[in-house]
């Protein structure tokens, strides 16, 4: 059993070493196991080709904490001493080939390397001529607790192996948002009414049918199923939080392949190092202002959250089962709150002229990630799909916009254009609508909108092209506020950001552009997106399956005010701008 603990790096029971509940005591592995007779002898693993997959049950026990002999994790028959039949069962490492992305389980001649870069510190390695080598062909890596043939959620397996010992918990983890994809299985279509298009795609799974009745181009299941295997790597086992391998260190004996946190560390939300996963990809690209920012920020590079400099971790902020308040396992809580540790500045916050503001709106500035996304006609793992995400549209807008949510407070969004072409029919209203009703409970809700504009004609194919403007609410990247002249520098409230950014997807070869978002009375608009480069494709894409723009211009228009409150005495405002201790002792800003 140990052998696929090392080999494979998935042991099942990190779910429950995180957890945080009372285990069921176990034995620690027999030294006569048959797991142990193999993989607990240095001479034996090594004769066999698998010296890396040596581990003794002292190294096992001290790295995940917990008493769990190898097959409570591993799966396999911990008597059986022939190889094959020792194996029989046990969960595996899965690797998802770029091919295809489909998943399978590959024979370990070498051990997966753990290094220095945070973003993918963990790869697959290969052999080459007898020398290991990263294996290309590998587009992630996902642990035991993934199906080879979904790569979602193997939880027949998590219930065997954390769920044995930690039962409560894994039956909570089953019920949580995390688990059931709770958030992004609500947009069943691109036009559903209730949620509208996202930015992440449709739910292609079991809704087939109803997208393939929409699309104006050939969309078999297949293809359908390609579409949500792409979506299911991100999906969340108990492996991805609480699993934490780290090189072995003799001075600390709670490093090595079979390290397990109960409290899940800032880099396991981000991927755990198997790349740009999990949480790594909403915060850094859709919402474009990230917790770590540096190498997992596109363009790379972005400074990072000051709550990382001063080591404060994401379940310090956001509530979980941890602080005793009724949650469940898994249950994280969106919505942070500051007073925890800035309750003096927040109640002044409460009394001053911006109290309608939340802290990121002044807080949170140069939002990177994505400036524009196209679902268009592509190649997805070696396979033509009508629906290839167009996102490196790589750029920074220096401060986000400020939008009203639905309780009246100032947000800051970073809108940016989106389509989906080949829509057959829509049945949606122009303008600004939220995702998730501000009735529904913190647990249930996002502070995200997004602004509908319509489906147009216009292109020489694809037509035609669902268009709307994402706005998700921008909540991380915490700094020195924004200058005052970022929101009141105009006489009438208008909000006006010039972007610029780098397209290096599939399609064409790499282009600069850039494009001006105005917020004003008249309507949010996305204006003047061009390049003064020539795009050159590839493959023979068209242009219009990643750039509908450059046919539609202007298209991405919703009504409705958008302007922030005009300074009524601008000679005061400008004496106050210049002196902080002026602003804070008239009420304008917080102490």
């Amino acid at each position: 059993m140990l052998r696929l603990l090392a080999g494979i790096i998935a042991l099942a029971v990190p779910v429950v070493a995180a957890t945080g509940g009372t285990a069921t005591a176990a034995a620690p592995p027999a030294a006569g196991s048959g797991c142990v007779g193999c993989h607990g002898n240095a001479s034996t693993m090594k004769e066999l080709g698998y010296p890396h997959f040596t581990v003794t049950p002292q190294e096992v026990l001290a790295q995940t904490g917990m008493p769990a002999d190898c097959h409570l994790c591993h799966g396999g028959s911990p008597d059986a001493v022939v190889k094959d039949k020792a194996h029989a069962g046990m969960g595996r490492l899965v690797a998802v080939r770029k091919k295809g992305l489909t998943g399978e389980t590959v024979e370990r001649k070498h051990p997966l390397s753990l290094g220095s870069n945070p973003m993918e510190r963990i790869k697959l390695m290969t052999d080459k001529a007898g020398r290991a080598a990263p294996d290309q062909s590998v587009s992630i890596i996902l642990w035991q607790d993934k199906r080879i043939d979904t790569l979602s959620q193997d939880f027949g397996r998590m219930e065997k192996s954390c769920g044995a010992c930690h039962a409560r918990q894994f039956a909570e983890f089953t019920r949580s948002t995390m688990a059931r994809n709770g958030k992004q299985s609500a947009y069943r279509t691109w036009t559903d009414r209730k949620r509208g298009p996202h930015n992440c795609g449709a739910w292609f799974g079991d809704n087939h049918e109803a997208i393939a009745a929409n699309t104006a181009a050939p969309f078999d299941r297949a293809t359908n199923a390609l579409n949500q295997r792409q979506c299911n790597t991100c999906h969340v086992g108990c492996l991805d939080c609480h699993y934490d391998p780290q090189p072995a260190d003799p001075a600390d004996p709670k490093k090595g392949m079979h390290g397990f946190r109960r409290t899940p560390r800032p880099e396991s939300c981000y991927g755990g190092g198997r790349g740009q996963t999990c949480h790594a990809g909403p915060e850094e690209r859709r919402r474009g202002a990230g917790y770590f920012g540096g190498v997992y920020a596109n363009p790379e590079g972005a400074a990072p959250d000051v709550h990382l400099q001063a080591k404060v971790t994401c379940l310090d902020c956001h509530e979980s089962s941890r602080n005793g308040n009724g949650l469940t396992h898994a249950m994280v809580k969106r919505q942070a709150t500051c007073d925890r540790c800035h309750g003096t500045i927040v109640a002044s916050h409460g009394t001053s002229v911006h109290r309608t503001l939340t802290c990121e709106a002044c807080h949170v500035r140069n939002v990177g990630g994505y400036q524009g996304t196209y679902w268009g006609p592509g190649i997805l793992g070696g396979t033509g799909t009508p629906f290839f995400k167009y996102k490196e549209y790589y750029g920074i807008m220096d401060d986000p916009i400020l939008i009203r949510d639905q309780k009246g407070r100032w947000i800051p969004v970073k809108p940016y254009p989106m389509a989906v072409m080949n829509v057959k029919g829509a049945g949606l209203k122009p303008g600004l609508h939220w995702r998730w009703p501000a009735t529904l409970p913190d647990l249930e809700r996002t502070g995200d909108a997004y602004g509908y504009v319509g489906l147009v004609g216009g292109l020489p194919e694809n037509n035609k092209a669902l268009l709307w403007i994402q706005m998700d609410k921008v909540s991380h990247k915490y700094g020195q506020p924004r200058p005052c002249d970022s929101c009141h520098g105009t006489a009438d409230g208008a909000q006006r950001r010039e972007v610029s950014w780098e397209f290096t997807d599939a399609g064409a070869l790499p282009f600069s552009g850039s494009h001006t978002v105005v917020a004003d009375a008249r309507g949010l608009a996305i204006h003047n997106i061009s390049t003064p480069e020539r795009i050159e494709t590839t493959a023979g894409t068209a242009v219009s399956s990643f750039a509908p723009w450059f046919y539609l211009k202007n298209a991405w228009t919703i009504p409705g005010d958008f302007s922030l409150p005009a300074i009524g005495d601008r000679t005061r405002y400008e004496r106050l701008r210049d002196n902080r201790d002026q602003a804070r002792n008239a009420g304008i800003i917080h102490r």
